[in-house]
């Protein structure tokens, strides 16, 4: 059993999550990982999560992402958010059905000691400018640097829970922005698993994601997605 590791007391997100699972607040619940356990955690992945984020966590589908040394604290997080519909997604739900509060904690501590995804290719002619944007932002449009979170090489923010981004699908990249802008600009006509709010520091207001993707174009998230994946 692998001991739990404490988040920092000044957790960002602070969301009560919906009842009916025997979960608390997912401030509590995002402040520690409960100790986990390897092998169980590989043998539920082997049955539910293996046919999309691979056994060792390498995703063959672009639209899928990449689980494999992802943060331990981030995978959990987004697994508690799955089972209690913080975070919409029917297929993940379904996948989850009967899962504990341990099974979860088994499953992020699997994934995450799993050898780290390898990078992918990105797009030479648009590079540059990628990393500009991701490293320094653009104060005339207030879009600040991505890298300010998720670190300049895309390795993520283990303490505050950010994810690692360096190396993953640059379609997954791509998808999860732009569910992010359509929550940040207040879309109107879409479904629930068409935006992404789950980050938010209080319910009803907007996170910082949401307000970062509002400002970006398709081609901010085309460059930036398409520089991500060749970072490590």
């Amino acid at each position: 059993m692998k001991p739990a590791k404490s988040l920092l007391a000044h957790t960002l997100f602070k969301v009560v999550l919906a009842t009916g699972f025997g979960f608390a607040s997912l401030s509590a619940m995002s402040a520690t990982v409960p100790a986990y356990d390897v092998q169980a955690g590989k043998a539920i992945v082997e049955a539910n999560c293996a046919a999309c984020h691979g056994a060792n966590g390498v995703s063959v589908a672009p639209a899928q992402p990449n689980l494999g040394g992802q943060n331990v604290k981030y995978l959990y997080k987004q697994l508690v958010d799955f089972k209690t519909g913080a975070r919409k997604n029917g297929i993940m739900e379904a996948q989850l059905v009967g899962l504990t509060q341990q099974d979860l904690a088994n499953v992020a501590g699997y994934y995450a000691e799993q050898a780290p995804w390898m990078p992918g290719y990105g797009n030479k002619a648009t590079a540059a400018a990628a990393q500009k944007l991701y490293l320094g932002g653009d104060k005339t449009r207030g879009i600040i640097p991505c890298a300010g979170c998720h670190d300049p090489k895309g390795a993520g923010n283990e303490w505050a829970t950010f994810p690692r981004l360096g190396g993953q699908h640059a379609t997954y990249l791509a998808t999860q922005l732009k569910l992010f802008r359509a929550a940040g600009r207040e879309d109107e006509g879409l479904l629930a698993e068409q935006v992404r709010t789950n980050d938010s520091a209080k319910k009803g207001e907007k996170g910082m994601m949401q307000m970062v993707a509002a400002k970006l174009s398709d081609k901010d998230i085309k460059i930036l997605s398409e520089f991500l994946t060749a970072v490590h």
